[in-house]
């Protein structure tokens, strides 16, 4: 009996330990989330467990029943699709991404470099479901590129794939995410969608959200 009391009495403060959070990020967004999940698992002693993936993707999971309990999104249109099915709880803006254009080791601003005969292989995310994909999509189109160009992309499963297709050197050139403006072609607005109405989960989107609102800068993907 003794030894069970002093045990509960341990384990008091730390009865949220056991606690648990899973978010579906969108994957341009995983590599900054990364360590913002690990402060507020060692703040709030709890695990955060991210789900990276396209936003197209991962929506199909929610609507399977994928139990997330937060899902940061590449764009407006599927959060909005999850509210109008009774899925989500809320939704808040979470801050911009940008699209950039990386050729070899170096950030270009410049996308007709891209049409170079020496630039054979274009890494792009696939833009039937990852919004930086319909991004880079609709950047070639609004130059009068996408034509031209289509011979040379290389589908990725989302944005953060086609960035380490480009970075390795698998491709000549990538179409990825930026964390700045700085070369950026294009902008999309990042959306944070509460599917669990859990204290737990408001105090991440609470502190996600204010971190979103005052980040500038970083280094780019």
């Amino acid at each position: 009996m003794l030894v069970f009391l002093i045990l509960s009495w341990l384990c008091a403060p730390l009865s949220c330990a056991a606690e648990s959070l899973t978010v579906a990020v969108a994957s341009s967004l995983y590599p900054q989330m990364q360590q913002q999940a690990r402060a507020f698992e060692a703040s709030n002693h709890v695990t955060v467990r991210l789900v990276p993936g396209s936003t197209g993707r991962l929506y199909n999971q929610i609507m399977q029943g994928a139990p997330y309990d937060l899902f940061v999104a590449a764009d407006k249109q599927r959060p909005s699709l999850l509210r109008q099915q009774g899925r989500a709880i809320d939704q808040s803006p979470a801050g911009q991404g940008y699209l950039g254009v990386r050729l070899g080791k170096r950030l270009i601003s410049d996308i007709r470099l891209l049409t170079r005969p020496s630039v054979r292989h274009i890494a792009i995310a696939n833009p039937d479901v990852a919004p930086f994909g319909r991004l880079a999509r609709n950047a070639l189109q609004q130059r009068g590129l996408w034509s031209a160009l289509q011979p040379k992309l290389v589908y990725a499963q989302n944005a953060m794939q086609a960035a380490m297709m480009a970075e390795k050197g698998l491709v000549d050139a990538g179409l990825v995410p930026l964390n700045s403006p700085q070369h950026a072609i294009a902008s999309l607005d990042y959306q944070a969608v509460l599917l669990s109405d859990t204290p737990l989960a408001r105090s991440w989107l609470k502190q996600f959200l204010a971190v979103r609102q005052t980040r500038s800068g970083g280094r780019e993907d």
